[in-house]
């Protein structure tokens, strides 16, 4: 499954980076802690701002 999620345009070198995830069905989302492996830079991002949305992939 994949959410949509915004993080840090430029991600850490660590393992795990703090995300903001897209609940979807008008909810609002949350907060987690996500594998930086698994975000991959959403074509749907401009490439602009401290931030960046990504597609986090969960399987």
């Amino acid at each position: 499954m994949t959410f949509l999620a915004i993080g840090p345009r430029q991600l850490p070198r660590t393992e795990m980076v703090e995300v903001w995830l897209d609940a979807g069905s008008g909810s609002t989302g949350q907060r987690v802690m996500v594998p930086v492996k698994r975000l991959t830079c959403s074509d749907l991002d401009r490439g602009e701002g401290v931030t960046a949305l990504y597609e986090y992939e969960t399987h």
